[in-house]
């Protein structure tokens, strides 16, 4: 009965430390043109349409023009989404930072006088202390190389 409780035990560990396989992107046939399109449009590249413009160079009005810059840069929704890229940049880099080593280091000097009193004579003491630190996790089940 103890044998088949700590094999199931083990084997429940041991299933808890599997992660699952790497993404893989799946593989999509995308068609190379429209499958609506006339067999002599496909073939000839066409002059520059409105479609290939710049929306806001359509517009010949300055004024509507100005309108469109000013509310391009005051645009708060596009604020927060290249604030949230920026951020989801950097958790990526945090993310990569995670799996180099880490090292830190320090310095400490104490120097301390203490005055003569009525039952000590005067005394002067120094410390000098240096640290250095080396550490790295082993990305052993993938936890970091999976959050990227």
């Amino acid at each position: 009965m103890r044998r088949l409780i700590a094999l199931s035990l083990i084997a429940l560990l041991l299933s808890g430390c599997a992660v699952g396989p790497n993404y893989k992107r799946p593989s999509v046939n995308v068609p190379g043109t429209y499958r609506e399109a006339i067999p002599q449009e496909a073939t000839q590249p066409a002059a520059e349409s409105i479609g290939d413009q710049k929306w806001w160079e359509v517009f010949q009005d300055p004024q509507l023009q100005d309108l469109i810059r000013t509310a391009l840069q005051q645009n708060y929704d596009v604020r927060i989404a290249a604030t949230r890229i920026l951020q989801a940049q950097a958790q990526v880099g945090i993310t990569r930072a995670d799996q180099l080593p880490t090292i830190s280091g320090g310095v400490e000097a104490v120097n301390q006088r203490s005055a003569r009193s009525k039952f000590f004579p005067a005394f002067e003491t120094s410390s000098n202390q240096v640290d250095l630190s080396l550490a790295w996790e082993l990305d052993f089940w993938g936890k970091y190389r999976r959050a990227q």
